[in-house]
């Protein structure tokens, strides 16, 4: 520490380390700041001083000498063990070579007597001159405003203590407080906001405990949750980062209110992401030969379906997968299908780079039970047979969205996962006190915590410490020029008047609309088509979009949100720089007109769909119509058409294995057929229909699975056209402890066909043959 036995504590320091002003404290300060001074010049002193020196002795023979050594004296006074002697220069040692590695230009500082009588300004040229880095110049020159106790300025010191810190600062973090900044280049950038987490150690260390448990053996999983903005995902991007410098694999995914019935959308993207990674990497060529191989070993040909959710697989297996004639969609129980192979993929991915797997899941509050379902298995399978886990598992969602709904998937794999013994931690996050805010700031801005303080305590005011309003605030007022940085100053300045004049909403989704507001009209309307997408969308879906809604400028536009910081471009997407921006562009116009472009928009996208066969863009398009809804129909004629594109949208789900949304879309088609659609579209009515009671029985809903089938049966035109839905109400009879109903159901049918059982046998004899036959079979 510099200068140690100068900065201890005295009867002149009050309990939070301000100075009280008595003259000799801040003649201490003074007198230190003209130590430095000499020391950083090269053994001047101020030419202002001599100056004053001289004229004073000329008027007075016992004026006081202001020279570095008598000011030496005067600070002795301060050390505790005065025996012990104190060598500057050498405490200072590690400045020597400063003039080789710092280029700044000081500036020049003035300082006033008790009296303000004699005024004497003090140029810092020979630091200039020396290159000293303008933080250490300004650091010397808030010293030299200390004089008899008359602070001279805001930026003055008030204590000795705060002359330590700041020094202390320096040393240890030169790059932020010591170095210096280009500010010709922030001038034209302006204010650019860095990725440093704040106030989350404890959460961070949590985190990072409990996967050490777990891929310790102790299987645990994390939630972390709190209100919107107020960092969840950067904290657990954050985590990623030490997952994947400690060697594990980091997978992330994303919910979305807008993409609820795409199958398996967060789970999707999070392992096709990470293919898509390994495609891109030279250098992981042999790894992905080890994937391929071991797919193909451990699942055959069943690897098929795992490519039809993760796409990137193809190109890691080859195109020999991509054979439609192997899909069985037959398969009732298809979603345990599907987690099964997810599990083995996560063990073929563990075992091939030696390393955990971890998943995160953001948003969860809007995740479906099929992902959920997913996720559980694979906390619960993954790892069982030997002592390291390879899986852990976090997740993260609004604050109380969850814990109101008893029914929510995220709430039923917590009551499940306990039952198994499966333990988890759960992180709250708070606001960010007036400490932790001012550090933001001062890192931020690379401006001492001491002469941030009251700008940083105006944003607290302003914002109450939440970080995404904390970081939108400080580059709103950058764009205001209320925050700008200064060439002559050569650091980041404000205007605290101005700032607290600024009338502010209290929430931060108001902030966001009065910006978007403030943008041009056209602007405004493409970040509306936008958002009703969601809150990521792949770059050349946007190009799509321009092409098939007509919308030109639609990629131009979105470019200027970029630049205003509304946007932001990252992995081949163009993604909301928050969640909540996206919302406040959503609700731009009123629902019903929200609802009219939905459907307007589905439509357009559906057309384009059929000429280009890209089951993406027929997924978006029927997502859009749905969200319309039937009132959003204008001409009845398209009704027809709609569940028609609602029907492939479904039997493409069933090829995913998804059921859940498969069922969502064969039920919207349902909800768009007209009156009188049984005698009108019969084959689609009953298809719909028929594929709906399917989808509920391999979801577990028997309750819509008989309703669908009660009504195919009673419109059926024949025997044969109810035989698929027959069998589906054995089956929900079976699957429903009705075994022997269902048995007595099965020969009915059977004998209508025309095929008579010979002899008469007990269900139990059946059930024993049937046990007999499955004996000598696996999952």
């Amino acid at each position: 520490e510099l200068l140690p036995s100068m900065f201890i504590k005295s009867d002149n320091d009050d309990g939070d380390g301000v100075a009280k002003h008595d003259g000799s404290r801040t003649q201490h300060i003074y007198s230190l700041g003209l130590v430095f001074y000499e020391i950083f010049s090269g053994g001047r002193r101020p030419p202002e001083i001599e100056q004053q020196q001289v004229a004073n002795e000329s008027g007075d023979a016992e004026a006081e000498d202001f020279s570095i050594q008598e000011k030496l004296e005067d600070l002795d006074s301060l050390l505790v063990d005065h025996a012990a002697p104190f060598d500057v220069e050498s405490q200072l040692s590690i400045f020597d070579n400063i003039e080789d590695e710092f280029n700044l230009l000081p500036k020049k500082r003035h300082t006033q007597n008790s009296d303000y009588q004699n005024r004497c300004d003090v140029s810092l040229e020979p630091l200039k001159g020396k290159r000293v880095p303008v933080q250490l110049c300004d650091l010397i020159a808030n010293m030299l405003d200390c004089i008899n106790g008359t602070l001279s300025g805001d930026d003055a010191y008030q204590s000795m203590t705060h002359v330590r810190d700041d020094l202390q600062l320096m040393l240890e973090r030169p790059a932020i407080y010591l170095y210096d900044q280009d500010m010709g280049r922030l001038s034209m950038t302006g204010l650019q906001l860095g990725n440093t987490i704040f106030g989350r150690n404890e959460e961070l260390s949590s985190l990072k405990e409990c996967y050490r448990r777990s891929v310790s053996g102790k299987t645990e999983f994390a939630f972390i949750s709190g209100h919107a903005g107020i960092g969840k995902s950067f904290l657990a991007y954050e985590f990623g980062k030490h997952v994947i410098m400690s060697g594990g694999i980091f997978l992330a995914g994303k919910f979305d209110q807008l993409q609820q019935g795409k199958p398996f959308s967060a789970l999707a993207a999070a392992f096709n992401g990470y293919c898509g990674m390994l495609m891109q990497s030279s250098e992981l060529q042999k790894r992905r030969e080890v994937v391929a191989s071991k797919l193909r070993s451990s699942l055959g040909r069943e690897v098929y379906y795992l490519t039809k959710i993760i796409p990137c697989l193809n190109d890691i297996l080859g195109s020999e997968q991509s054979d439609d004639s192997f899909y069985d969609d037959g398969c009732v129980d298809a979603q345990r299908r599907l987690q099964y192979l997810l599990c083995q993929f996560v063990e073929v991915l563990s075992s091939s780079f030696a390393a955990p797997v971890t998943l995160f899941l953001d948003d969860l509050q809007w995740a479906d039970s099929a992902s959920i379902a997913a996720v559980r298995q694979l906390l619960c399978s993954t790892g069982s047979s030997s002592k390291q886990k390879q899986f852990f598992f976090v997740g993260c969602h609004l604050e109380g969205i969850i814990d109101i709904d008893s029914a929510h998937p995220v709430r039923e794999l917590v009551c499940h996962t306990e039952l198994l013994g499966v333990s988890f931690t759960s992180l709250k996050l708070d606001s960010m006190g007036e400490e932790t805010l001012n550090a933001m700031v001062s890192e931020t801005l690379c401006v001492l915590p001491r002469l941030t303080r009251t700008f940083s305590n105006i944003i607290y005011r302003k914002t109450k410490g939440n970080p995404l309003f904390v970081s939108q605030l400080m580059l709103a007022l950058s764009k205001k020029r209320l925050l700008f940085p200064s060439l002559s100053r050569r650091r980041w300045e404000w205007d605290n008047e101005k700032i607290m004049s600024q009338k502010l909403p209290d929430d931060v989704a108001v902030f966001f609309t009065q910006s978007i507001a403030d943008l041009p009209s056209d602007v405004r309307i493409s970040l509306f088509h936008f958002s009703c997408f969601g809150a990521a969308v792949e770059i050349a879906f946007v190009k799509t979009l321009e092409i098939a809604l007509e919308m030109r400028g639609l990629c131009d536009n979105l470019d200027i949100a970029v630049d205003v910081g509304l946007l932001e471009k990252k992995d081949d997407q163009i993604r909301f720089s928050h969640d909540r921006i996206q919302e406040a562009a959503y609700n731009t116009l009123p629902a019903d007109e929200r609802c009219l472009f939905h459907h307007v928009c589905g439509m357009a996208l559906a057309s384009y769909s059929t000429s280009e066969s890209d089951d993406n863009i027929l997924l978006a398009a029927v997502n859009q119509i749905n969200l319309g809804g039937p009132a959003a129909v204008q001409d009845t004629s398209q009704s027809s058409n709609i569940a028609k594109v609602n029907l492939r949208a479904g039997q493409k789900a069933m090829v995913m294995s998804d059921f859940g949304a498969a069922y969502s879309y064969f039920n919207h088609g349902i909800s768009f057929l007209q009156e009188g659609h049984w005698q009108q579209h019969y084959d689609l009515s009953l298809r719909l229909f028929e594929l709906a009671a399917k989808c509920a029985l391999a979801i577990g809903d028997l309750a819509n699975s008989k309703l669908h089938s009660e009504q195919v049966m009673k419109e059926a035109r024949s025997f044969e056209d109810a035989l698929n839905v027959m069998y589906i109400s054995t089956c929900a009879l079976a699957y429903s402890s009705g075994l022997p109903d269902s048995v007595e159901n099965s020969v009915g049918v059977l004998t209508k066909l025309g095929i008579d059982l010979k002899e008469s046998r007990s269900t139990e004899a059946c059930i024993q043959e049937t046990m007999t036959l499955l004996s000598t079979r696996t999952d």
